[in-house]
């Protein structure tokens, strides 16, 4: 399943020496020396360890934060904050775990095939928490104890794990508003419940982007040595960035966590990746509107396809990538179809924040299946967990399973999402 994410960055290569080996004495052969395999070459390949992204959603959901309302009705505080899924094979929602009672509502909620993890961070004064459930909610438990002051930042939306550790960008929170925030890339081993430092990023941060072949992909942002401006550092932040800008190179690179090697695959100007990170490949739409890819590891770009018009490139997926475009005074959902090199404009509105607008996609929920909000209206609205309690939430949104056919063509009926146990 494919979902549209951002790039990565550049770090130093570590190498290791051991010491010599004691000489023993020769070991007799079990099987007789041929002229292959006294010959042969040592393996000079980089060992790598089977690393996984884990996201809002896995093969068969996708999930969100929700907040709760109790009898005060709006106004967060009241309720708690939930895990929201949305089944795809049965085209149903509902409440999953218990609700969490937090400080605010910015909970991150992320699934890999046999766990959620709840991940909250707040100011200096707060302590984080990353806690790992069943996709059901149950046996959910906390995996480390976070020093107060400190923060997973998984602002990207997104971890990485092997089997065994997970990891993740963590956050060291500034008490000096003249100093920024300390950034590092950390694995994190819920069994032996340790947490290691495995590179830093200073003076800038970066992010934690993807996997790729074994390997973590991660940005680093750097300032050339000429620059004739010095960073003005106020609020935790980099108030001149904007001055910063002209002299600043973004990069996105494979990390080994194995090993500590690193290297960079795309560099580009200024402080964010200008290509999307999708499917092992950088995409963007070119200065010739065209749809272009360049696959991780190489340095020329692949032409997909060539666009009418210039379109915002919103989702690339298994058999579709999605755009949305300005036409007759309107905004549109275009869909582009990978197999037969089409494009098509979707006749399928909705009412939207008060407003006519293009139909929304979420997700993919399938090869060719999309998970769209189907109406959004005002109201609290209720939605049960699966042993049939119910909650409160503001109802902004309902969602329904749409095919390509559905997107392209109203008279091909869409799924809806429905809330099993209300009302």
């Amino acid at each position: 399943m494919k979902k549209l994410c951002v790039s990565l960055l550049l770090l130093l290569a570590l190498t290791a020496c051991s010491e010599p080996a004691e000489e023993t004495a020769p070991v007799p052969s079990t099987s007789p020396e041929t002229a292959e395999t006294a010959g042969a070459p040592e393996s000079t390949e980089e060992p790598t360890l089977p690393l996984y992204w884990i996201d809002a959603q896995n093969s068969t959901a996708y999930y969100q934060r929700e907040p709760l309302y109790g009898e005060g009705g709006y106004g967060y505080g009241n309720g708690g904050v939930a895990a929201h899924s949305f089944d795809f094979a049965q085209a149903t929602e509902q409440i999953v775990g218990e609700p969490l009672e937090l400080e605010t509502a910015n909970l991150n909620v992320f699934a890999d095939e046999e766990s959620l993890y709840w991940i909250w961070s707040g100011m200096i004064t707060d302590t984080p928490m990353l806690l790992r459930s069943d996709l059901d909610g149950s046996n959910r438990e906390a995996l480390y104890e976070f020093p107060q002051g400190t923060s997973v930042a998984v602002w990207n939306g997104g971890l990485a794990g092997d089997g065994e550790s997970l990891y993740f960008s963590y956050c060291q929170i500034s008490d000096d508003p003249s100093r920024p925030d300390a950034y590092a890339l950390v694995r994190l081993d819920p069994e032996a419940r340790t947490l290691e430092t495995l590179t830093e990023w200073t003076p800038f941060s970066g992010e934690l982007m993807g996997v790729w072949e074994g390997k973590l992909l991660i940005t680093r942002s750097t300032l050339a040595e000429d620059c004739p401006v010095e960073p003005v550092y106020d609020h935790y932040r980099v108030q001149n960035s904007g001055e910063l800008n002209p002299w600043m190179t973004t990069s996105l690179c494979a990390f080994n966590p194995l090993t500590g090697t690193e290297e960079v695959l795309y560099s580009c100007s200024g402080w964010m990746l200008d290509r999307a990170l999708v499917e092992d490949a950088l995409w963007c739409e070119d200065g010739e509107h065209r749809l272009v890819r360049r696959p991780l590891g190489q340095t020329e770009d692949v032409v997909v396809t060539q666009l009418p018009q210039d379109l915002q490139l919103m989702g690339i997926y298994t058999e579709d990538v999605m755009f949305y475009g300005q036409e007759e005074g309107k905004e549109w959902l275009y869909v582009y179809n990978r197999a037969d090199d089409t494009l098509t404009r979707s006749p399928q509105r909705r009412w939207i924040g008060g407003e006519d607008r293009a139909i929304w996609v979420v997700c993919e929920a399938g090869p060719g299946q999309y998970l769209v909000w189907d109406d959004a209206s005002t109201g609290m609205q209720q939605l049960a967990d699966r042993d049939g309690t119910l909650y409160l939430i503001d109802g902004y949104a309902r969602y329904a399973i749409a095919s390509r056919e559905s997107l392209l063509d109203q008279s091909v009926p869409m799924t809806p999402v429905t809330r099993p146990g209300t009302p």
